[in-house]
């Protein structure tokens, strides 16, 4: 089957070849021709090797995290989808693979499309969504009449993560550049911030808790506005030894993970707020519940390219300059 993939991390381009096809190697497996994938910029991170402490991969790797597809085999203990079925999801963490021809992803990492959906929006939504709803839900559990702040709102995970909790009763501030704002105040967000021109931690007010994808100085400033009990909850922060510990990785990694997240440890206590890093997993029935709330127009998947499979190695790059404004897909079949 063609496939993109590396050979080493750091490698700097793409290799488009040809792999072997995968087969199902267990009754919960389901083998899926992709139609179209997704470009997030989790596969930069880990095609240049930084998330190697946290994901273990043999060589060859295809890269690519979601997708929509074709259910064209399935293992004999999978009940909720069929051969023929259109599919989407975000694939298993261990193995991962979306730029390529077929893949097997475990029955509970995927869920049915909606008719009403597009195949772009099916592929743009799982990765993006999950982190949004698992943000919100499990992570900072949060409650009708509280508050956050969501940097970076007009990315992919920003914009998702607006609109959920606008639906969960929060008031919502987020930051933007200004050729983004009508539209975020359109998803509900109260509040948007320029952070060319304004300092966040100047004109918001304190918040229940912080969403992050930037890291680094803005992750520690977030403590500045959020509140005594908040949470400032980062999917680009440094993982901390609790998240270690949670994760089952060693004590070495864990004493790690304890020494480099010391500034954010420090700023945590200061605030008097807690702390999380959020890897996020597959769970085809989050995504199931997202599907139904783009298929019914109330959450809306913003779509900004749509690239050839070929061109596969232009569509990294434009996600890699930080100026997509909205999903880029993969156009798989071609």
């Amino acid at each position: 089957m063609k496939a993109a993939y590396i050979e080493h991390y750091g490698q700097e381009q793409l290799t488009l070849g040809q792999l072997p096809k995968p087969k199902i190697t267990s009754a919960k497996q389901v083998l899926v021709k992709v139609l179209k994938a997704s470009v997030n910029p989790v596969d930069l991170k880990i095609q240049s090797g930084k998330l190697r402490p946290l994901l273990h991969f043999p060589m060859p790797l295809i890269l690519g995290n979601d997708y929509v597809g074709i259910v064209e085999d399935i293992g004999e203990d999978v009940k909720s989808v069929e051969i023929g079925q259109l599919v989407f999801g975000r694939i298993n963490k261990k193995q991962i693979g979306t730029f390529c021809e077929y893949l097997v992803d475990e029955e509970n990492n995927l869920a049915a499309v909606p008719s009403a959906l597009t195949l772009q929006e099916a592929a743009g939504l799982p990765l993006v969504g999950l982190t949004a709803y698992q943000a919100l839900f499990e992570k900072m559990k949060a409650k009708s009449g509280q508050s956050i702040l969501i940097h970076a709102g007009a990315g992919g995970v920003g914009s998702l993560l607006i609109q959920l909790a606008k639906m969960q009763g929060l008031t919502v501030i987020t930051t933007a550049s200004q050729r983004n704002h009508a539209w975020l105040y359109s998803l509900g967000a109260d509040q948007v911030i320029d952070y060319h021109k304004n300092d966040f931690t100047e004109v918001c007010p304190p918040v229940d808790y912080v969403f992050d994808t930037i890291g680094q100085e803005t992750l520690l400033r977030s403590f500045k506005v959020v509140k005594p009990g908040g949470k400032v909850v980062s999917v680009s922060g440094l993982p901390d030894e609790k998240f270690a510990k949670g994760y089952g990785l060693n004590i070495i990694w864990q004493k790690l993970f304890k020494l480099g997240s010391y500034k954010i440890r420090k700023a945590s206590q200061k605030a008097k707020a807690d702390y999380e890093f959020l890897f996020m997993h597959p769970d085809g029935k989050q995504l199931e519940k997202l599907g139904k709330l783009v298929a019914d127009k109330e959450l809306e998947v913003r779509l900004d390219k749509e690239f050839a499979f070929d061109d596969l190695q232009a569509a990294c790059d434009y996600v890699a300059t930080g100026h997509a404004n909205g999903k880029v897909i993969i156009d798989v079949v071609g």
